[in-house]
């Protein structure tokens, strides 16, 4: 097991964390201070599976997607067929090999070579070094990371001890699959990007709890999901939340297939894959920038690249409330919690651990993996 970051402040033994994380917010700190914040890229994003696209991005050979998890740059490549993952760095003086020119991530074609576009090193798709300009220097590699896939949708690890992602995220795959069948061959129709003046914590919290939707997300409850029918289940690394859709009558967009089952993944530390009614499938991605800068990437997927009338419906519907609204929550939240006043307050859960839109039990098991991570390098269920 990797070594934890022992410099970053805990409260208690793991007994009086649990205990009271499940009745208290994270003190201010965990979302302003500059070491928690390292420590965490260590501790949680260097360990840990993270979203960074789908296979129909890579299904050529020769193809690349490169991306940013945490802080480190990485890229996934189609090795004649095989799915392959790297860090984004030349083994000579440390050029990026592939620079994404986009924040969400960029797929390129290669000529079945890599060249290092500083001193042209060239390697192969496996990332062993091919050509040093005719020099002899030994036998490189570029390190590999861990890569896999979840109905379709890719996932890498940079941690070379890392268990697999079906025992980080168990039934995941199948559960996606049960509601979208055609998940592993959609194909990306729409990102848009935004830098949210907010810590990651604050947004994956945020998103992890229907708590504030019947009173900010008037368009969700009332023509997307039943309220009433809302759960978030926490369950180790993966939090479930699981509704029925509204009456097709009374939904707000034209569902593109007929399902009224919603439900979402959220995958520790930083992903989420989500359903909506009508088979849309979507996703988040939440990669850090800062204390209190997190990038959000906001990605559709359909069965082409444009949207269709009928898709450019929910795709509209959901930045223009459900995204907007919480973007405005989550920035408000971190401006309060830099606040001499904030006082952690305790959190309304419920004694099954289950949510619903009149509790926020999630919150509390974010913090509890958050602990957990600074204090042992791993969340519960990943040691």
């Amino acid at each position: 097991m990797n070594s934890p970051d022992r410099n970053v402040p805990t409260d208690g033994d793991d007994r009086g964390v649990a205990d009271s994380l499940r009745q208290q917010a994270l003190p201010a700190r965990y979302y302003t201070d500059p070491a928690i914040h390292a420590a965490e890229l260590s501790a949680v994003f260097a360990r840990s599976w993270q979203l960074v696209g789908h296979l129909s991005q890579v299904s050529k050979p020769g193809q690349v997607l490169a991306t940013v998890v945490g802080d480190e740059p990485v890229f996934v490549v189609n090795d004649g067929g095989e799915i392959r993952a790297f860090f984004n760095v030349c083994q000579h003086r440390g050029h990026e090999l592939f620079p994404p020119q986009s924040e969400g991530g960029d797929v390129a074609d290669t000529p079945g070579v890599i060249m290092c576009p500083y001193h042209a090193w060239v390697y192969g798709l496996d990332g062993r070094l091919l050509n040093a300009r005719s020099r002899d220097v030994g036998e490189i590699c570029i390190p590999p990371i861990a890569v896999d896939q979840l109905a379709g949708l890719l996932f890498v690890n940079v941690d070379p001890g890392a268990p697999p992602l079906t025992e980080c995220a168990p039934r995941v795959a199948e559960e996606i699959l049960a509601i979208i069948p055609q998940s592993a061959t959609r194909v990306l129709t729409w990102r848009r990007t935004h830098l949210i003046a907010a810590n990651w914590k604050i947004a994956v919290e945020n998103y992890n709890e229907c708590y504030h939707c019947p009173n900010v997300h008037r368009s969700f409850t009332s023509g997307v999901v039943d309220p009433a029918s809302y759960r978030v289940i926490p369950d180790g690394t993966v939090i479930r939340h699981t509704a029925t859709g509204v009456d097709s009558d009374r939904s707000f967009y034209t569902r593109p297939a007929a399902s009224d089952a919603y439900a979402a993944f959220y995958i520790w530390p930083a992903s989420s894959i989500q359903c909506y009614p009508g088979q849309a499938l979507n996703t988040y991605r939440w990669v850090p920038r800062g204390p209190d800068q997190t990038l959000l990437v906001r990605e559709w997927w359909f069965d082409s690249a444009e949207p269709t009338d009928v898709q450019r419906e929910i795709i509209d519907l959901d930045w223009n409330t459900t995204v907007s609204e919480d973007l405005r929550l989550v920035e408000s939240t971190q401006r309060g919690v830099r606040s001499r006043g904030y006082r952690p307050g305790p959190l309304i859960t419920e004694p099954s651990g289950v949510a619903s839109v009149h509790s926020e039990d999630a919150v509390a098991h974010l913090g509890a993996l958050v602990q957990s991570a600074l204090r042992y390098g791993r969340a519960p269920s990943e040691r």
